[in-house]
């Protein structure tokens, strides 16, 4: 026994199951979707399990500022007066509106410099970035901010006080 489909009936249901398809995909990528902006700070006992080691930034004074990085989002050690030390999230990449993987995360010191370095990329595309930006400073308070690979100039970066 053979079904033979008009040509309008093979057309809706090749529609029907791109329609299902286009709804499935879009659902799970919204289950990737970026956390928010207030992320817990995490303790000075408890040492949030970074990519890399911890850097220190020497400051004057002999004091030093630590930074970590994971999962392209970098944090600093803050130390509030009476309170104990807390990883706060720094800098996290740039929203974007397909799923996206951290691929390129690099935290050093250059001497004079704390360099970081964090890109993106939308999951199953390749290559870097859908976002990138490299941030370098000399004292952990002003930034300079870097957003593209092909570039050298640097820009001031406004940062909240």
């Amino acid at each position: 026994m053979t079904i033979a489909l008009s040509l309008a009936q093979s057309r809706w249901i090749a529609l029907s199951v791109t329609s299902f398809g286009f709804a499935l995909f879009s659902s799970l990528c919204l289950g990737f979707s970026l956390p928010p902006d207030s992320e817990p700070s995490h303790s000075v006992n408890v040492t949030p399990n970074f990519t890399t080691p911890p850097v220190k930034l020497p400051l004057a004074h002999g004091k030093a500022v630590s930074f970590g990085i994971k999962d392209c989002k970098v944090y600093r050690l803050t130390d509030a007066e009476g309170a104990a030390p807390r990883w706060s999230l720094l800098f996290k990449p740039a929203p974007y509106f397909l799923p996206q993987q951290c691929v390129r995360e690099q935290l050093a010191f250059d001497g004079k410099y704390i360099q970081i370095e964090i890109g993106t990329q939308a999951l199953g595309a390749g290559g870097c970035c859908t976002t990138y930006a490299a941030y370098r400073s000399q004292d952990g308070e002003n930034w300079q901010v870097r957003r593209a690979t092909s570039t050298e100039k640097w820009q001031v970066l406004d940062t909240p006080k």
